[in-house]
C-alpha cells in the first residue's frame, strides 16, 4: 500500500509531508550534480526513461538501440542543455503518453517542479513570468489561459492573443522575462490587427501565483435576485491551495444560492479532499486502480468520511482541454455523481502516474516521466479524457471580451437554482 500510495503522490502532488514523499520522486535528489554535458545528459536520460517509462511496451517499441544510436548523434552536436530539449521531447511525444516530458530551466513550469518535487514551498524558487498559459501554433506563443490578477491580465492580454515579439525580439515565455522584467514591449497580434502593451513581470514561482490567483479570481455574480459564487481552481499542488480553497467555499460562499467552479487550464494535483466541500460523505466516491509498468494493478477505495460542514446548493463545473491530472478526477465526480453540470470542451485526458526525475537543487534540468496509469471506477481516462454535459467551444483563433463558457454556466445555474425552488 505503501508503494501505491507513494506513486499517487506522484501525479497528483497529495497533501503527503514525509521526506520520503518528497524526495522518492527522484533518482538523482541526494547526489552530487552529474556532469552536465550533453552527451552525458543524452546517457542519463536515456537510462532514467529506458528504465521506467509506462509501459513495458513502449520500452520494447521506442528505447531501441537504432533510436539510441540517432538520438546520440544528436546530443554528441548539441552545444548545451537547451539545444537537447527539443530533441529528447520530439522522442518523448511519439510516445502520447502524458505526464512525459524533458524540461529545461529556460521553461516557467521546471520551476514549477521544482516547488512540487524538491523545495516543497510554494513559493521557491522564483523565476520571472507575467501570468499565463501558451499553446504553441505556427511557432508562435499563442494565449491559452490568463491568471486572475496578473499582470497580462492587468494590461489587457486575452485569450487567443499570439505574442510575437518582446523588445524587437521574438517571444519566449522565460527568456523575455529573465533577467530583465520591467518595461518589457510585447507585440500582440489579436484578430488580425498588432498592437502593442508595455509590461513589467512578477518574480514568483508558479505554484504560488496559481495560489494567488484562485484568490483573486473569487467573485460574486448577482443575477436577478441570486447570488452566485464564482472560483477558478487553477491547481490542486499545495497544501495552501486546499485550505484556502475550502475555506472560500465554507466561509465566502455559504450564503450564495449557487456556485460555479472553474477548473480550466493551470494544472492537476486535486484529489477527494477537494470535493469534500461540496459532498455530505464520501460513500459514492470513485475508487481508482494504479497499473504499473508491467501491468500490475491494484484498486484503491477511498477512506470514508462525513463532511459536516458542506455546500449543497446547486454547481456548474466548467472544464476544458487544459484540464489535466487530478482535476479530472474532479470532473470525473461530479459528472458522474450529478452533483454539477458540466460545461466547456473535453478535458486533457492526461492521466498517467507521473514521476519527477533529475530532482536535485544543482541540475538545470528536469524530467517528468509516466511510469503507470489510473483508472476511476475502472474506466480509462488517459487519452479520452472527461466530457462536458454541454458542450459549448471557446477558440484560440479569434479573442473575444466575453467568455462564452462562464456565460453559458450563469443560464444554467439559474436554471438549477429554479428547478431546485
Amino acid at each position: 500500500m505503501l508503494k501505491i500510495r507513494l506513486c499517487i503522490y506522484f501525479l497528483f502532488v497529495c497533501i503527503c509531508q514525509t521526506a520520503v514523499c518528497i524526495f522518492a520522486s527522484s533518482a538523482l535528489a541526494d547526489t552530487p550534480a552529474v556532469n552536465s554535458s550533453p552527451v552525458n545528459v543524452f546517457e542519463n536520460f536515456w537510462k532514467e526513461a529506458k528504465s521506467n517509462i509506462y509501459t513495458k511496451k513502449t520500452e520494447e517499441v521506442f528505447f531501441t538501440e537504432i533510436n539510441y544510436r540517432n538520438l546520440k548523434k544528436k546530443a554528441e552536436v548539441a552545444n548545451n542543455i537547451y539545444e537537447l530539449t527539443p530533441i529528447f521531447n520530439d522522442f518523448l511525444q511519439k510516445m502520447q503518453i502524458s505526464h512525459t516530458q524533458f524540461y529545461d530551466n529556460h521553461s516557467i513550469d521546471f520551476y514549477m517542479f521544482r516547488s512540487m518535487f524538491l523545495t516543497r514551498n510554494i513559493s521557491l524558487p522564483k523565476v520571472k513570468h507575467i501570468g499565463m498559459q501558451y499553446t504553441v501554433i505556427d511557432d508562435h506563443y499563442v494565449v491559452r489561459e490568463v491568471l486572475d490578477g496578473y499582470p497580462a491580465e492587468t494590461v489587457g492580454i486575452m485569450r487567443g492573443d499570439i505574442l510575437l515579439e518582446a523588445n524587437g525580439n521574438p517571444f519566449h515565455p522565460y527568456n523575455s522575462f529573465n533577467p530583465n522584467e520591467k518595461n518589457i514591449k510585447l507585440k500582440i497580434l489579436r484578430d488580425k490587427k498588432i498592437f502593442y502593451k508595455v509590461i513589467d513581470a512578477v518574480s514568483e514561482n508558479p505554484n504560488l501565483s496559481y495560489y494567488n490567483a484562485m484568490i483573486q479570481s473569487k467573485s460574486t455574480y448577482k443575477i436577478g435576485d441570486k447570488k452566485i459564487g464564482y472560483i477558478h481552481l487553477w491547481s490542486g499542488t499545495h497544501k495552501n491551495i486546499l485550505n484556502k480553497f475550502k475555506n472560500i467555499i465554507e466561509d465566502d460562499f455559504h450564503d450564495t444560492d449557487g456556485i460555479i467552479l472553474d477548473l480550466r487550464g493551470g494544472f492537476g494535483g486535486a484529489w477527494y479532499e477537494y470535493l469534500d466541500p461540496f459532498f455530505s460523505d464520501r460513500n459514492n466516491y470513485f475508487e481508482y486502480t494504479w497499473i504499473d509498468r508491467n501491468g500490475k494493478s491494484v484498486l484503491n477505495k477511498p477512506e470514508l468520511k462525513t463532511n459536516t460542514t458542506y455546500f449543497s446548493g446547486p454547481m456548474v463545473v466548467l472544464i476544458n482541454g487544459g484540464v489535466r491530472s487530478g482535476k479530472e478526477a474532479l470532473a470525473y465526480q461530479f459528472k458522474k455523481s450529478t452533483r454539477a453540470i458540466l460545461i466547456g470542451t473535453n478535458t486533457m485526458g492526461a492521466f498517467s502516474v507521473g514521476r519527477g526525475i533529475f530532482n536535485n537543487k544543482h541540475l538545470p534540468y528536469f524530467l517528468y516521466l509516466a511510469t503507470g496509469e489510473l483508472l476511476l471506477d475502472r474506466n480509462k481516462i488517459e487519452g479520452i479524457g472527461i466530457s462536458p454535459d454541454i458542450h459549448v467551444p471557446y477558440t484560440l483563433n479569434e479573442s473575444s471580451e466575453a467568455d462564452p463558457q462562464i456565460e453559458r454556466a450563469k443560464i444554467e445555474i439559474i436554471k438549477k437554482i429554479e428547478a431546485k425552488n
